[in-house]
């Protein structure tokens, strides 16, 4: 944990003759700059059936998952210039159900290489998860910045790819599911 201090400035206090000069206010904010982890699902089935078209339920399917990939929890843009893309991001189609793999971080970790610790964690616990439930995506894309997530690359049948090649593929599994399924 981090703390930065600030000063805020009244400007007509300091015009006023009469006032004393000085600071409106001294104060301190605390912020950490921990590893952020996100988990989203989309039921593909029940959007379709709510939008009733397959090509409408394609472009949401991508917007979303364009749009979950480069935003940001908007608190304190300003302060701390949070504007961080992630390190790495799994993408996986799956006809089980979803499988949210946040038990890869239940222990904190420490030390050095902390991405490339997290990167392992998450591929074994999500290759563990999949061979013990067989909940195995039928299809699935990594996209990934830098050596230390290289661990990702194990797992089983994910391609490593570009956000917006990702984004693609991923509408063509969605289009071409629903065009079987109708």
């Amino acid at each position: 944990m981090r703390s930065g201090s600030y000063t805020a400035v009244d400007d007509h206090k300091a015009a006023a003759d009469d006032e004393d000069a000085g600071a409106g206010m001294i104060g301190t904010v605390e912020f950490n700059a921990s590893t952020l982890f996100r988990y989203a699902t989309v039921d593909v089935d029940a959007l379709q059936k709510n939008l009733g078209d397959a090509e409408a339920t394609r472009r949401a399917v991508e917007a979303f998952i364009h749009a979950f990939t480069t935003s940001m929890p908007s608190g304190k843009q300003n302060t701390f210039a949070n504007r961080t893309l992630p390190d790495a991001v799994v993408i996986a189609v799956r006809d089980s159900q979803p499988v949210n793999p946040v038990g890869a971080f239940e222990e904190a970790i420490i030390g050095e290489k902390r991405l490339e610790q997290a990167s392992d964690r998450l591929a074994k616990h999500l290759s563990d998860i999949d061979e013990q439930f067989g909940t195995t995506p039928f299809a699935s894309w990594v996209v990934r910045v830098g050596d230390a997530t290289q661990p990702l690359d194990r797992l089983s049948g994910a391609e490593r790819v570009a956000l917006s090649a990702g984004v693609s593929a991923v509408g063509d599994t969605v289009a071409s599911r629903l065009s079987a399924s109708s």
